[in-house]
């Protein structure tokens, strides 16, 4: 097992434990994924975009995915132009709203093959 470097912090020591942890109880499963700051800006930069949360899927071959959409400041998904203020109103067929200009990603290339060199957080 390879040591810490001493300067670690305890955040970096944790997150490396928890993926070991991750690689130990699933071999051969992806080690993370790499996602493009052009993925997040894109979801960043909504109106009213707060943050970004993470859903897990699967593919229709059963390949784990993630899922990235924008939140807003009450941590609601921003799935449409309109779907927050119908889930605060509950007045308007959230499946008729305009999804235009949502930006939902999902392209992150896994790892292997989109890997760092050897880190504490993939070896």
């Amino acid at each position: 097992m390879k040591s810490q470097p001493s300067d670690a912090s305890p955040e970096l020591t944790q997150a490396s434990q928890w993926t070991r942890n991750f690689r130990n109880q699933n071999p051969g499963a992806p080690k993370g994924h790499c996602i493009k700051k052009s993925q997040l800006d894109a979801i960043l930069g909504q109106p009213g975009c707060e943050g970004i949360r993470v859903y897990y899927g699967l593919d229709d071959a059963g390949n784990r995915k993630l899922v990235m959409v924008g939140i807003d400041a009450d941590e609601n998904d921003i799935i449409s132009t309109t779907t927050t203020a119908a889930l605060r109103t509950a007045s308007s067929d959230v499946e008729s709203a305009d999804t235009a200009s949502v930006s939902v990603a999902t392209d992150f290339p896994p790892c292997p093959p989109c890997c760092s060199i050897e880190n504490p957080l993939n070896s």
